[in-house]
């Protein structure tokens, strides 16, 4: 038979490797959380035509440089883009110019109550800088000449004159809205939302803002408090619930200890190893990661709590071989069986993994991935080690009732024969 827990030393070496940088990689740079976690801005526009896809909004706004842009469509009858009228006016005007125009084209649409929205876009692409003004809440389909007339010969202080370009009213029947969230955050006074319809009008596409607000994390901090309560609060009742489970075993709440480092260890390694991916390839974490954290814990713990319970099963056959006898006879046992559960999953969140297309789906199977991996190998690799070398009293667990090597195949045949006598 292999001799598993010979090796024991370098199988805990092996986990130090993996989660020391993680840690390092964690009190350095921290994680990089998302829209979930940090909050940021978010857009409501309607355009005046339908965009097809949502790549082709991220497209359009890739100059900008906005972080985590997520973008939806939505659908809204009351909201018609043939019942909304864009002027360009050229060069920007100022609030007297914007009255006279509020002032002549309610004389020319009597009883419409009509909202007006001044844009002032600076100069790019050669274009000088100029003003967009939106007029919405039209009842029916504006007369484009009635809106011509009412901007013509309009002057900044009576001086410079301002040219209109001919109204473009929206499309037929297009009433699909673009809600757009990043977790840049937008403010009030540095023009970040005319930036964001000015990249529109560049690509030939005017747009109304509908509504514009900054946006909390929606994970805020007192979820991230009770999802911390959460892992204590499980971690409490493994050790008790493996406590009365192996009862009439000697020391029962070794079991339990060993289960939460175990568990521990593929929490330090998932979160790790998203802090380094984080700061090299700015992979953000949103809700659906502590989702995925949490189902790691549960993995993790039903693949210990079946090596352990192989492991008592074997106490009571295995009379006459010490403690780390039985421990090694039982990973054996188990270890086909726990490869062969954890490889089909592992095979499923790996093809998830690779051909995923939505992000938080990729990011939620990669936490799953790189987590089940850990606990497949905290299982059999760290818990029951740690038992063992519990058992021995080594790398200092000698303090918490570790007993001299020397004992320890006396101590185990012993046990062994009473937990028999107390089962038959």
């Amino acid at each position: 038979m292999f001799n598993l827990i010979k090796y024991r030393f370098i199988f805990l070496a092996a986990s130090l490797l993996v989660i020391v940088p993680g840690v390092i990689a964690l009190l350095m740079w921290g994680l990089n959380v998302g829209i979930d976690f940090s909050g940021g801005s978010s857009v409501d526009l309607l355009p005046n035509k339908s965009i097809q896809t949502t790549a082709d909004v991220k497209n359009i706004l890739q100059p900008l440089n906005l972080k985590d842009v997520q973008v939806n469509f939505t659908q809204n009858p009351k909201i018609r883009a043939d019942r909304v009228a864009w002027i360009r006016l050229t060069p920007q005007i100022d609030n007297t110019v914007l009255n006279t125009i509020k002032s002549n084209v309610q004389k020319q649409f009597p009883g419409e109550q009509l909202n007006f929205r001044q844009d002032n876009y600076a100069a790019s692409n050669g274009k000088p800088a100029f003003s967009m003004v939106s007029i919405s809440g039209f009842s029916k389909l504006p007369d484009s000449t009635k809106l011509s007339q009412a901007t013509t010969g309009l002057k900044i202080n009576d001086k410079t004159a301002v040219t209109a370009d001919a109204p473009v009213i929206g499309n037929n029947n297009q009433t699909q809205a673009i809600s757009l969230l990043t977790s840049n955050k937008f403010q009030s006074n540095t023009g970040d939302i005319e930036k964001v319809q000015q990249a529109f009008y560049n690509k030939g596409i005017y747009v109304q803002l509908i509504d514009s607000s900054t946006v909390g994390g929606s994970v805020a901090d007192q979820t991230k408090l009770y999802s911390i309560f959460a892992v204590a609060a499980s971690s409490l009742a493994i050790l008790l619930y493996l406590w009365f489970s192996f009862r009439k075993v000697s020391r029962p709440w070794r079991y339990g200890a060993c289960a939460i480092i175990a568990m521990l260890h593929d929490v330090l390694v998932v979160v790790g190893i998203f802090s380094i991916l984080g700061h090299f390839f700015n992979i953000q974490i949103d809700a659906l990661f502590i989702t995925a954290l949490l189902t790691v814990v549960g993995f993790s713990v039903h693949d210990t709590i079946v090596v352990f319970d192989r492991i008592r099963e074997n106490m009571i056959r295995r009379t006459t071989e010490t403690f780390e006898q039985v421990v090694n006879a039982s990973l054996v046992q188990t270890l086909a069986r726990s490869l062969n559960t954890s490889l089909t999953v592992l095979f499923t969140l790996l093809a998830l993994t690779l051909f995923g297309s939505s992000t938080s789906i990729h990011t939620f199977t990669l936490t799953l991935l790189i987590g089940i991996a850990s606990g497949t190998y905290s299982s059999i690799f760290n818990a029951s080690m740690l038992l063992v070398i519990w058992e021995h009293g080594e790398l200092g667990f000698g303090i918490f009732g570790g007993k001299r090597k020397e004992q320890v195949a006396l101590a185990g045949r012993r046990e062994s024969r009473e937990l028999a006598r107390s089962r038959g």
